[in-house]
C-alpha cells in the first residue's frame, strides 16, 4: 500500500507493498537478486554485481527511459537487497533523479511459498509515490507469475507421469501407492462421470473405470499450461468406449502435489 500522507511534515512518501507467492524462496530471490532475473521482472535490460557499492542500471530502450543508482546492501542469507533508484533519462529526471530514492526487498519462505516484501522510499511527492506504487503491483505480480511457472512447471513434471501411470494402472495396491507419490491426501478429482474426494475413494473410482471399460488407457497430450497455481493438461484415452481427447484442470501445490483435478472431455 503507498503511504500518501505526507503533507507538511517534511517527511518524504513511501510505497510499501507485500505478496504472497506460489513459489519457493529460493526462486524468487534469484529472480530478484540477479540481473537476469531483475531484467525478466522489470522487463529491461538490467546490470548491477550482488555487492554494495556495486553500480544499479536498468534501461527501457522502447520507452527512451533509464534508471540508475547503486546497490546499498545485499545478504544473500537473509535474502534481502537495497538499491537506490531514480531517473538517469526519461520524463522522471528532474523530480526524482539517479539515486534519490531508496529501494528494499525481503523474502521470506511461508508454507505456501515466499512472501516478498518491498519498501520504496524518499519520493518528493505522494504522487509520484503513487504512480510507483502501480509500477511495482505490474512488476510484483508478473514475479508471482514467473516464479510460480517455474517452481510449478518443475514439480508437475515430477508428478504428472506419476498422475497418468495410476490411471493405467489395473492392479488397485501399485496404484494407490503411486497416487500416494503425486497427490495429496485429500486430493479431488471431478469429471463428467464421478466425484471422488481423498486418494482412497479416488483409487475406487479408478477401479471402477478398469472393471467396466477393460483396457481403457489414458495418455497426456500437448503442452503444460501454468497460470498462478493452476494449470491445464491435455489427454486422450482410448478403450471400450473409443477414443477420447479432453483437458485436465489441475491445481497442485507450487512443489506439484496435486490438490484439485477437474477433467474436461471435447466435444
Amino acid at each position: 500500500m503507498a503511504e500518501t500522507d505526507r503533507g507538511g511534515n517534511g517527511q518524504s512518501a513511501v510505497v510499501e507493498l507485500s505478496i504472497d507467492i506460489e513459489a519457493s524462496a529460493g526462486t524468487v530471490w534469484t529472480m530478484l537478486s540477479t540481473p537476469e532475473g531483475f531484467s525478466a521482472l522489470m522487463q529491461g535490460q538490467v546490470t548491477f554485481e550482488a555487492a554494495p557499492g556495486s553500480p544499479f542500471r536498468a534501461e527501457f530502450p522502447s520507452f527512451g527511459v533509464v534508471t540508475s543508482g547503486e546497490i546499498v546492501s545485499f545478504d544473500g542469507d537473509a535474502l534481502r537487497m537495497a538499491l537506490t533508484w531514480g531517473s538517469e533519462l526519461g520524463p522522471q529526471t528532474a523530480d526524482l533523479p539517479a539515486g534519490s530514492t531508496l529501494v528494499e526487498f525481503h523474502v521470506e519462505g511461508t508454507d505456501a511459498g515466499c512472501r516478498v516484501d518491498l519498501r520504496h522510499s524518499g519520493f518528493p511527492s505522494a504522487q509520484l509515490a503513487a504512480e510507483h506504487d502501480g509500477g511495482w503491483r505490474f512488476h510484483l505480480g508478473r514475479l508471482a507469475l514467473d516464479a510460480n511457472r517455474m517452481d510449478l512447471g518443475a514439480g508437475l513434471k515430477r508428478t504428472l507421469p506419476g498422475w497418468f501411470e495410476a490411471w493405467n494402472d489395473p492392479d488397485a495396491d501399485t496404484r494407490l501407492a503411486t497416487l500416494r507419490t503425486c497427490c495429496a491426501d485429500d486430493v479431488e478429482f471431478q469429471d463428467e462421470w464421478a466425484v471422488a474426494r481423498g486418494v482412497e475413494r479416488l483409487n475406487v473410482h479408478i477401479t471402477n473405470c478398469h472393471h467396466f471399460m477393460p483396457g481403457w488407457k489414458i495418455e497426456p497430450t500437448g503442452d503444460l499450461r501454468i497460470c498462478r497455481g493452476e494449470a491445464m493438461v491435455g489427454w486422450r484415452s482410448e478403450g471400450p468406449g473409443g477414443e477420447h481427447e479432453g483437458h485436465n484442470h489441475v491445481r497442485a501445490t507450487c512443489d506439484g502435489t496435486i490438490l484439485r483435478v477437474a477433467g474436461f472431455q471435447a466435444g
